[in-house]
């Protein structure tokens, strides 16, 4: 977890540092889901899908526990460094997210044990793709309204001074 600053440019920094690894957490969330789909389809019920399952619900709690835990507050630390006020879009948007983590979380709770339910697996799945698109779609406005715009001022302030 990066280290609380007041200092803009080493806030931004570090939140950057942060977001870079949590981006692609979420890249590995979205090809273990994908590869679990196209399991899915040829081996409902398998020992294979079972195992994956549990990869994809491992996955899935590490990202969404970043998620709340670290990348949100560190991202309202920078707001605060920054001297702006992303604090009502971010109120907003992460309470929209945080309805999410309850699906998710269940749905972890169904399959992350490795009980099988092939009656309802792609059902459940093709719900989930649903739910984490909206998800990624949530958080991008998050990043997009407090940390892209901070990087913009960033990249316009005089030399020496970001």
């Amino acid at each position: 977890m990066p280290q609380r600053n007041h200092n803009p440019a080493e806030q931004f920094h570090a939140v950057e540092s942060l977001l870079t690894n949590w981006l692609s957490e979420r890249r590995a969330v979205l090809a273990r889901y994908t590869a679990l789909v196209v399991a899915s389809d040829d081996l409902p019920g398998s020992a294979s899908i079972t195992q994956r399952q549990r990869q994809l619900c491992e996955l899935l709690v590490d990202y969404v526990s970043v998620g709340h835990f670290e990348v949100y507050n560190e991202l309202l630390h920078e707001a605060e460094a920054f001297g702006d006020d992303g604090s009502a879009l971010a109120t907003k948007l992460i309470g929209d997210i945080a309805d999410t983590t309850d699906v998710i979380l269940a749905y972890e709770q169904k399959y992350g044990s490795g009980d099988q339910y092939p009656e309802t697996l792609i059902r459940d799945l093709s719900a989930l793709g649903e739910l984490l698109e909206s998800r990624f779609v949530l958080e991008d406005r998050l990043i997009a309204g407090l940390h892209s715009n901070h990087r913009r001022q960033m990249q316009e302030a005089p030399e020496g001074t970001g």
